[in-house]
């Protein structure tokens, strides 16, 4: 007659499955790499951002020397006047609204530009001037 064990006593060998040590081991491994991963995610995210808007901003300076090259070309007697040149330029650049401001000390043109859809938050800004040959 086989004799019946006490739980206690029974073979653990045949059990499958993780210990609660292991899974809370697994959490704490999880937290600390997502606390390490988010922030830096966060900076990636900002950084490109930013880094769109000063492309956006590259853009609006190549827009105002194709301006200032069509009035100089064609003899405009308004070609020197910064106003003149930034009248008319396209402030729309995709997900970035341009902005223009001439400053006459020095002269110059500042290109701004900041982020006009939702999820786009990248703001840059960058200077243009007419270069003026020397020699």
């Amino acid at each position: 007659m086989e004799m019946i064990k006490p739980l206690s006593f029974v073979s653990k060998r045949n059990q499958k499955g993780f210990t609660l040590i292991e899974l809370i081991a697994v959490l704490v491994i999880l937290g600390i790499t997502l606390a390490v991963a988010v922030p830096n995610y966060m900076n990636i995210i900002s950084d490109a951002g930013n880094a769109a808007a000063m492309q956006a901003v590259a853009e609006g300076k190549a827009r105002l020397n194709h301006k200032y090259a069509l009035m100089f070309l064609n003899q405009d007697p308004h070609a020197q006047e910064l106003d003149a040149i930034v009248e008319g330029v396209s402030t729309d650049a995709g997900d970035y609204e341009l902005n223009f401001t001439v400053s006459t000390n020095p002269l110059e043109v500042e290109v701004k530009a900041r982020g006009i859809r939702t999820g786009i938050s990248g703001q840059a800004s960058g200077k243009w001037s007419i270069s003026k040959d020397e020699s």
